[in-house]
């Protein structure tokens, strides 16, 4: 998994979201744009038709318990089931990416 921030409040994730490792690194890139002032959180997952669990509580943590409205843009139909499954779709604004 590779990940990349784009401006003040975007993250690009490419590869697959699988491992601890992984999970630290999006809440270490998710902290760092608090920390810079972010009110809100956008993050475009294109190829990942995963998500751990870990990934999944922080972004309910932040959306329920902080109050910052995240958005996220899935490639890959199955994640979006995923959410869909979940019933995540609405708590985190998923969509999918039009552009793939």
């Amino acid at each position: 998994m590779q990940i990349k921030a784009c401006g003040g409040s975007e993250i690009i994730i490419t590869g697959n979201i699988k491992s601890i490792e992984d999970s630290q690194e999006i809440k270490n890139a998710i902290s760092a744009m608090q920390q810079k002032g972010s009110r809100s959180i956008r993050l475009k997952i294109l190829d990942s038709f995963s998500m751990t669990s870990t990934v999944i509580g922080h972004l309910m943590k932040l959306v329920n318990l902080d109050k910052i409205p995240v958005s996220l843009v899935v490639g890959d139909e199955r994640l979006y089931q995923l959410l869909e499954e979940l019933s995540l779709v609405q708590t985190f604004n998923v969509r999918m990416d039009e552009s793939r």
